[in-house]
């Protein structure tokens, strides 16, 4: 009887004993996992206090870049564009690309491109192909709207004045001592505006229509204001410089425009304190998983000596039991 309580024994801390270990086995590779994890998040900590906004002054102040003023150009009529001249960047042949080459237009070029190019113009993943650089007066009306027209704008791209005038009326656009109403030649004013048209959209299309273009990123650029900021300075996007055939300049790169003042990268202070407390929030969370699987451990290997001990004594207690059965052997 005793034999087989000593042997029943045995065999249950011999089990719980291979249940310690292995216990313990997994909660160390859960602790070098944590070891893993709070270096990944020592590097993404360095790597995002590294990190700079891109930016462009105006208005007295830094903004931070976006995919308005690089290529958007809200005001596009002929209106607003008069009444803000702010709202140009100051180096026209500066544009966005991915790092592939293609020309990054938004979600406000998709209708002026299919509507000038056709249906078929991209395929399913919103990229474009090459196309004739003869479209791009009627994508420069397509997307300013009425009354831009394609041959205005093909007038004053072969530097040809644009005849206007109007009936004027009110005090503010006579003398004041004139009476009564003048014709307002106002062909200079509205060559200029369409002139501030080809400024900024001709480098834009020419690169489009010479290298390609893609509308993939549209959803990201909407749900994120800084997915373009972010994007330039992992490299996924570019700034590019384009020539009058719509080529890029091979020497120019983010840090060319920084040097040239058209742009300039800047430390944002909230947003390293954002980046801090994010950081001081996973460190202390990570602390606290190890601190607990190091008791978990503590307690496993308390026990695990405690089992060992007793299942020596077990073992040489059943060598005893055994003794009296030797002389028959």
């Amino acid at each position: 009887m005793g034999l087989s309580i000593h042997n029943i024994e045995i065999m249950r801390q011999t089990w719980r004993k291979a249940q310690l270990e292995y216990n313990i086995s997994i909660k160390s590779m859960e602790k070098m996992a944590l070891v893993r994890e709070q270096s990944e998040l020592s590097q993404w900590y360095a790597s995002a206090l590294r990190s700079k906004n891109i930016a462009y002054y105006d208005n007295g102040k830094y903004n931070q870049i976006n995919y308005g003023y690089l290529m958007g150009y809200s005001c596009n009529t002929l209106n607003t564009m008069y009444n803000n001249p702010n709202s140009l960047k100051s180096d026209n042949s500066m544009i966005l690309t991915d790092a592939g080459g293609l020309v990054v237009l938004g979600s406000s070029y998709v209708s002026t491109m299919t509507k000038v190019l056709g249906s078929s113009c991209m395929d399913s993943k919103g990229r474009g192909g090459t196309f004739s650089a003869d479209k791009i007066p009627e994508l420069i009306a397509s997307i300013a709207g009425s009354p831009v027209t394609a041959e205005d704008i093909r007038k004053v791209k072969n530097g040809e004045t644009l005849d206007s005038s109007y009936s004027a009326k009110a005090l503010q656009t006579l003398s004041l001592n004139s009476k009564g109403s003048t014709t307002v030649n106002n062909s200079n004013t509205l060559t200029e505006m369409y002139q501030k048209l080809i400024d900024f959209y001709y480098p834009i299309f020419q690169a489009a229509a010479a290298n390609g273009w893609t509308t993939e990123y549209n959803k990201e650029m909407e749900h994120n204001e800084n997915y373009v900021n972010d994007a330039l300075v992992s490299g996924s996007f570019q700034l590019v410089k384009v020539n009058d055939l719509g080529e890029y300049d091979p020497e120019t790169s983010l840090t060319y425009f920084i040097y040239s003042g058209a742009v300039e990268q800047k430390s944002d202070a909230d947003k390293r304190e954002q980046i801090t407390a994010q950081y001081n929030a996973e460190k202390a969370r990570i602390n606290e998983d190890e601190d607990w699987i190091d008791m978990q451990i503590q307690d496993d290997s308390t026990e695990l000596e405690v089992t060992k001990t007793e299942l020596e004594s077990l073992k040489s207690m059943l060598q005893d039991d055994m003794k009296p059965f030797e002389i028959f052997t």
